[in-house]
C-alpha cells in the first residue's frame, strides 16, 4: 500500500472501535514448532488491554508477531491475520510496522548503556524527526526523574529509571499503539506503582492504546479494564477485569486466593488442586 493510501486509511475508524485485531493467528518457529494456536485479540482505540499468563504461555511471542520481530527468531505467522487500523500488517517488516505507529517495549529494560538518558530519548525520535525538542519536554513532563538524570549515562541509573527511559523513548516515536512487555519485572513495589500510574496517565491524557503483557495479574487487572488469559499458546479466557477478578479459576491459579478471599497456605497448595475448567 502506498503512503497516500495508508494515510487515507488511517482516517477511517476501524470496525468495532478496534485499532488492533488479531484474527485466529498461528505462529511457528523454524517452520515446524507451533507456538501460537488460533489466537484472537482486540485492542480498542484509547484502551488498555492486558494479556496474562505464566512463563512460556506465548505472551511475548504474540507481541513479536504484532511488531514484526518474529523474523529475528526464525518465527512467522503461518495462519490468520493481524490488522492495524484496518490494514493487514503481519507480513510487513518490523521497520514499516514501527513507522505506522506500533512501538514495542521489550522486556528487560534495553537502554543504550553508553549514551546519556537524553541521548537515549532522542534516538527514539528518529522515526519522527520533526518536533523532537517538544516531545522531549513532554517525556520530561511525565517522567521528571529522567529530566533530573538526563546527562547521566543510562547504564548507571536505577532499574526503575531505565524502565522509565525505555517508555519515554517509545513516547518519542509518537506511538499509535504501545506494546508493553513485563514492565514490572525486577522492580521494587513503589517504583512499580509509580510507573503504572504514569502508564495510565499516558493512556488517559495522550490517548495511547496499550497492549500490556504482565505476570503480575493483580496489578494488570487493576490497570487494564479488559484482559485475555493465555495458556500453552491459546487464549483460554477473556472478560472485563472486574469479572476476571471474581472468576474462581483466576482467583485460584493467578491471584492465589481461596473462594472465601484468603490467601492460600502451603498446605492448601499441596493438598488441594482444582482442575482448570478450560483444560477439561
Amino acid at each position: 500500500m502506498g503512503e497516500s493510501a495508508w494515510l487515507e486509511r488511517e482516517t477511517v475508524v476501524a470496525e468495532n472501535n478496534s485499532i488492533l485485531k488479531i484474527n485466529n493467528i498461528e505462529v511457528r518457529y523454524h517452520e515446524v514448532i507451533l507456538v501460537l494456536k488460533g489466537v484472537s485479540i482486540e485492542v480498542p482505540h484509547d484502551g488498555i488491554v492486558a494479556l496474562l499468563g505464566a512463563n512460556g504461555a506465548g505472551k511475548s511471542t504474540t507481541l513479536k508477531a504484532i511488531s514484526g520481530l518474529l523474523i529475528h527468531e526464525e518465527g512467522e505467522v503461518t495462519d490468520g491475520s493481524i490488522e492495524f487500523l484496518g490494514a493487514r500488517i503481519h507480513k510487513l517488516p518490523a521497520e514499516e510496522i514501527a513507522r505506522r505507529g506500533i512501538i514495542q517495549i521489550i522486556e528487560g529494560r534495553r537502554v543504550f548503556e553508553h549514551l546519556t538518558v537524553e541521548e537515549n530519548l532522542i534516538v527514539g525520535g528518529h522515526l519522527r524527526p520533526t518536533g523532537i525538542r517538544e516531545r522531549l519536554q513532554m517525556v520530561y513532563h511525565y517522567f521528571p526523574r529522567l529530566k533530573e538524570r538526563r546527562n547521566l549515562m543510562a547504564g548507571f541509573i536505577s532499574g526503575g529509571e531505565q524502565q522509565m527511559c525505555v517508555i519515554g523513548r517509545a513516547m518519542m516515536a509518537q506511538p499509535k499503539l504501545m506494546l508493553l512487555d513485563e514492565p514490572s519485572m525486577g522492580l521494587a513495589p513503589l517504583l512499580i506503582k509509580e510507573i503504572f500510574e504514569i502508564i495510565q496517565r499516558l493512556n488517559r491524557e495522550e490517548k495511547i492504546p496499550i497492549l500490556l503483557v504482565e505476570q503480575n495479574v493483580k496489578l494488570a487487572l487493576t490497570v487494564a479494564p479488559y484482559a485475555y488469559v493465555m495458556e500453552n499458546g491459546r487464549i483460554v479466557m477473556d472478560d472485563t477485569s472486574e469479572k476476571l477478578k471474581e472468576n474462581p479459576d483466576i482467583r485460584d491459579f493467578y491471584l492465589g486466593l481461596t473462594d472465601v478471599g484468603g490467601r492460600k497456605s502451603f498446605r492448601d497448595v499441596k493438598h488441594y488442586k482444582r482442575r482448570k475448567r478450560w483444560l477439561s
